[in-house]
């Protein structure tokens, strides 16, 4: 019995041959079915039993049924076919300090190499020290405080480069979107279920 005779047998059975058949929902079955019988339904069928049928078509499209999901959700991607390149950016700067709620102000400390200077006084033939300056590497400290007291000067930033880096011009990416455009998913559907349930036999 052929595909297109086996739906005939099934509907003057008031039953319908694709009633087990699940697709996403995003997906007309109806466009689906009536592409299978006009793409296969001279074939004969690879099950005999219409009843039989029926039940496995529903068992084959439970399992394709993620397959179908990815296509539909792959070809639902909105792009812009001449970028080949979109990178997304988030970043934080984060600036805290803590202090005391007993004074306040800041810390500001400015060091530098430790040197000693010594002088004689000018009388003297021999050493004698009349001045000796040490500087141990600190100065110009003030110290300031505010304890208990946290500040944040935090800001946040997003960011977005896209665009072609080169690879591929944008004459080849427009054929490449030209080329994805005759990619169709019930036309794909049809073919794995023509080579799952009919026997392609031509006269």
């Amino acid at each position: 019995m052929t595909l297109i005779g086996m739906n005939i047998f099934m509907l003057n059975m008031n039953d319908d041959l694709f009633k087990n058949l699940s697709l996403p929902e995003e997906l007309d079955k109806s466009t689906l079915t009536n592409n299978i019988l006009m793409r296969g339904g001279e074939f004969e069928a690879a099950y005999p039993d219409p009843t039989a049928m029926q039940s496995i078509i529903g068992i084959w499209s439970d399992k394709m049924q993620p397959t179908f999901t990815r296509w539909v959700n792959a070809l639902a991607i909105e792009y812009a076919p001449l970028e080949n390149y979109d990178r997304m950016e988030h970043w934080t700067d984060e600036a805290t300090g803590e202090g005391s709620s007993e004074s306040s102000g800041s810390v500001d400390t400015t060091t530098g190499d430790t040197s000693e200077l010594t002088k004689s006084a000018y009388d003297q033939s021999t050493y004698s020290p009349y001045e000796k300056t040490i500087n141990d590497g600190t100065v110009g400290t003030t110290t300031s405080d505010t304890t208990g007291t946290t500040m944040s000067n935090d800001s946040e930033h997003d960011g977005r480069i896209h665009g072609n880096i080169g690879v591929t011009t944008s004459q080849q990416m427009l054929q490449q979107e030209l080329d994805l455009g005759y990619w169709n998913i019930y036309e794909k559907i049809t073919e794995l279920f023509l080579q799952e349930f009919v026997i392609p036999v031509y006269s």
